[in-house]
């Protein structure tokens, strides 16, 4: 019986189904998030060295990252990455994950780390300025 299940669980981390753990073996923050609505309909991979994020209005490829802000010890968790390198058709820099409820994560898109930075002032929450244009995702992970 023992055999069994330590067969599947390596069939689950090769193949990549719902059994894979979400924590990689050096302790990376990994998750597959799925967005919903119009904007926000696409996927997001958080992978041990890399992250993409694919909207209909924003395609990030694959790119390496740097982590800005961890907070995974309490329940609420949060996460926010600046992509090292960006395509022309990738709209942000710097993409943010928390836990909003048991089952429900929030991911935020924003064009630049002073954006980021910047986010609760009250001059650039809801701006209509290209440069303070964020975008609010609610996703469910996969």
């Amino acid at each position: 019986m023992r055999a069994l299940k330590a067969g599947w669980l390596l069939l689950a981390a090769v193949c990549g189904t719902g059994f894979a753990p979400t924590v990689a073996a050096n302790g990376a923050f990994t998750r597959v998030f799925e967005g919903t609505g119009r904007a926000c309909s696409g996927n997001l991979y958080i992978r041990a060295r890399t992250a993409e994020w694919n909207t209909p209005f924003s395609v990030c490829r694959p790119s390496r990252y740097e982590v800005l802000e961890k907070d995974l010890a309490r329940e609420k968790k949060r996460l926010a990455i600046r992509l090292e390198t960006r395509g022309r058709h990738c709209r942000y820099e710097v993409i943010e994950v928390e836990k909003v409820s048991r089952y429900g994560w929030n991911a935020n898109g924003y064009p630049s780390v002073e954006a980021f930075d910047k986010r609760a002032l009250p001059d650039w929450e809801n701006s209509a300025l290209p440069e303070r244009m964020t975008l609010s995702c609610p996703v469910i992970e996969r």
